[in-house]
């Protein structure tokens, strides 16, 4: 029997290699190919309300994503919960949850898997990208950290190996010779490997810029404080928060890319809350799911997204004059 839900969000569950790769599906993605399955396409037209995917990721699974769809017209003595599936990360494929699952899916569901896997596989990191990260790496290598000394870092011919492999040369300024070392970028996750030790090589410099990189391949989300400002555009979300013991409460919840903002007077829920979405500021009802098109939200929700954009531009601006020109794929 698989695991049901945890309390943790998935990004820091497991140090297993699969949790940092950047060639599988992501919680979005996943949910995108369960939206399209027919019996969940089904679910959605026979109801009053709409339907939402919540993804959930089981540390003892790393590579799949457990999907549970829910109807949001639940009532306090029914469970929301329609059914649940596993999809695959690595090739979109969904099957039944449970001990004996069983293969779902459709054309149509089977054409988006296909289209998503290849966006994700499209994400690794290109030679010029693993180059970069591979000399801010050998920058932190014991007696390399000399400011006046040079070094020198060039891919290796090797293939048919899922790293790239640098050889990297530093020349001192103060003292004659020359010191020589491989090492190994995983273009699937970034991480760098001295070969010599087997030891991975980290370094303020090397986590900034791999930071960077990884941010260049998500959207440009937008932050939690910015959700709450446009929940707070909504009239009656504003005058609930101006009373007295009351207050909003933001939760990530399990569906991707969406901030629930309730509010909460006295410590208990009072009124029923909204859902912002974090990629394009969009407030629809938590409980129907229908969009809110308030003048005041849609402004201020436009404003927050373009400078979440023109933020994305200046990163993208500072890893190209770090590395060169690299785009990410």
């Amino acid at each position: 029997m698989r695991l049901t839900r945890t309390m943790f969000p998935f990004w820091v569950l497991c140090a297993h290699p699969l949790w940092a790769q950047l060639d599988l599906l992501t919680p979005r993605e996943a949910s995108r190919i369960v939206e399209r399955l027919p019996a969940v396409v089904g679910a959605a037209g026979r109801l009053s309300c709409h339907v939402r995917c919540e993804v959930i990721s089981d540390p003892m699974h790393p590579a799949t994503f457990d999907v549970e769809v829910h109807a949001a017209c639940r009532t306090s003595f029914a469970s929301s919960l329609l059914d649940r599936y596993v999809v695959n990360r690595r090739t979109g494929a969904v099957a039944t949850w449970g001990d004996n699952p069983l293969s779902v899916g459709d054309h149509a569901s089977d054409v988006l898997a296909h289209e998503l896997v290849n966006q994700a596989r499209s994400r690794i990191l290109a030679l010029a990208e693993c180059r970069c990260l591979a000399l801010e790496a050998a920058r932190a290598l014991p007696g390399w950290t000399d400011v006046n000394g040079s070094v020198d870092v060039e891919p290796s011919a090797v293939t048919g190996v899922p790293e790239t492999i640098f050889h990297v040369i530093h020349k001192s300024a103060t003292r004659p010779g020359e010191t020589r070392a491989a090492l190994y970028v995983d273009p699937r996750t970034g991480h760098v490997r001295d070969h010599r030790s087997g030891t991975e090589v980290m370094s303020a410099r090397v986590g900034d810029l791999l930071g960077k990189l990884i941010a260049l391949r998500t959207p440009p989300f937008l932050s939690d404080q910015d959700a709450l400002s446009i929940a707070l555009s909504v009239p009656t979300i504003a005058e609930v928060a101006r009373r007295q013991n009351c207050s909003l409460i933001l939760g990530e919840g399990y569906v991707p890319e969406e901030v629930s903002v309730t509010p909460a007077c006295g410590g208990r829920y009072t009124e029923p809350g909204l859902v912002v979405n974090l990629r394009d500021g969009r407030v629809s009802d938590a409980d129907t799911g229908k969009v809110l098109n308030v003048p005041k939200v849609l402004v201020l929700a436009n404003r927050l997204v373009g400078a979440a954009q023109e933020a994305r531009a200046h990163l993208r601006e500072q890893v190209a004059t770090k590395c060169g020109g690299t785009e990410p794929r």
